[in-house]
């Protein structure tokens, strides 16, 4: 084979193996629970709106998961966070180490 098709074979299969690892990537993390005790330790909630502005003044209108700068997105909705190792968090959940 040429050198080209050597290269254009592995880049492919590079690019499926890098898809397929994301997606078993996703399906062993489990979805993490509001009463955790690390999610306690750092007030997730599963749903942004529901967060008291009065007791988190940093919070702000719109602030959920899906925009904090450690998310990274996952199916259903749900994605990693380096604050939970191991788990998913809700898209629209929020906690105190947004940003």
């Amino acid at each position: 084979m040429t050198n080209r098709r050597v290269f254009m074979l592995r880049t492919c299969a590079g690019l499926a193996a890098a898809t397929l690892g994301r997606m078993a990537w996703a399906e062993d993390r489990v979805p993490l629970k509001e009463d955790e005790p690390l999610a306690k330790e750092f007030n997730y909630v599963i749903d942004a709106a529901k967060v008291d502005g009065r007791k988190f003044p940093d919070f702000k209108a719109g602030d959920k998961c899906s925009k904090c700068q450690i998310y990274e997105d996952g199916p259903n909705n749900m994605g990693g966070c380096a604050i939970f190792p191991g788990k998913l968090v809700a898209a629209a959940g929020w906690c105190t180490s947004f940003g």
